[in-house]
């Protein structure tokens, strides 16, 4: 499961990559039909945002992978070694994996009913957009799962 989940990481990584590139190349396209050729593209701004909360979710993800959210373990490493610190470990644990599943299951209704609505500018359902809600929470599931990295 290890090697599947970093194999999975490597991917999220990519597409994150991938994700940041074009929503900095829809930016400067903005820039530069609006200040060189004094038309603004109607679509940049929403393109923008879509990929944003894209980004925001995989980067959500790996970031829970790395144990970067400062929030999972600041009062655990405070506890000294023993009952205590393992208690607060299960219950962060148990806390973190009940929002994950909160955000996939509520990720998923919200996705379905977004599919009914169109974008205001570009040619896609709202339903592409919406998606990154439970993609997000199914990869931090995921990483959750497979436990700490050594």
């Amino acid at each position: 499961m290890r090697a599947a989940e970093a194999l999975l990481a490597r991917i999220e990584a990519w597409a994150l990559g991938a994700l940041v590139l074009a929503m900095t190349g829809v930016t400067l396209a903005q820039v530069v039909a609006r200040y060189l050729f004094g038309e603004p593209l109607i679509w940049s701004e929403e393109a923008a945002r879509y990929l944003f909360v894209w980004v925001s979710m995989l980067g959500a993800a790996l970031a829970l992978r790395g144990g970067q959210h400062y929030a999972l373990s600041a009062l655990v490493e405070r506890l000294p070694p023993g009952a205590a610190a393992r208690l607060a470990r299960a219950l962060a644990f148990l806390v973190t994996l009940g929002f994950i599943l909160l955000l996939f299951a509520t990720g998923l209704a919200e996705t379905h009913q977004a599919h009914l609505q169109e974008a205001a500018t570009l040619p896609m359902r709202m339903s592409l957009a919406y998606a990154a809600l439970p993609v997000g929470a199914g990869l931090m599931l995921i990483h959750l799962l497979a436990g700490p990295r050594a």
